[in-house]
């Protein structure tokens, strides 16, 4: 086998991941649950229906996540973001992204404070997404999109 060839066939980790969302500064998410993608038939045809989008981080002083679902929850129109995720290999190199249209948020989670604990507080932000892409490296540097959108 060539060594090309290896690394395709070798499972990428879960854990070098880097998330981005659009207009805000950084995300620093340590953990992401990738929204499930379900197909459904009906007479007009196929529809793609998508299940949360959900980022975990340490909460620290930025307050964007907050500041954006408050925004979702105030206003009547909240203007929908796009959501990356990338996913590197072994070498770093990025080898998945999961692009994720018309994000919005729709939850907002701090996890519990406990008196004789020193764990970080936990920030999540669970949010609705409308549409994915997935762009996959391929060998000799071509690149393949997968496109799915629909309601969700």
């Amino acid at each position: 086998m060539s060594a090309g060839r290896d690394e395709t066939v070798l499972p990428l980790g879960n854990m070098r991941f880097r998330v981005s969302v659009e207009g805000l500064a950084e995300s620093r998410a340590f953990e992401v649950v990738l929204p499930e993608a379900r197909i459904t038939r009906a007479r007009g045809g196929a529809r793609v229906a998508y299940g949360p989008l959900i980022v975990r981080r340490a909460l620290t002083r930025c307050g964007e996540w907050y500041a954006w679902w408050d925004a979702a929850r105030r206003e009547a129109r909240v203007s929908p973001r796009r959501v990356q995720v990338v996913l590197g290999d072994a070498a770093g190199r990025d080898a998945r992204r999961w692009l994720y249209g018309g994000a919005v948020p729709v939850a907002y989670q701090l996890s519990p404070l406990h008196a004789l604990g020193d764990q970080p507080v936990i920030e999540s932000l669970e949010l609705e997404v409308a549409s994915f892409e997935l762009e996959a490296a391929q060998e000799r540097g071509r690149r393949s999109r997968v496109k799915a959108k629909g309601p969700v």
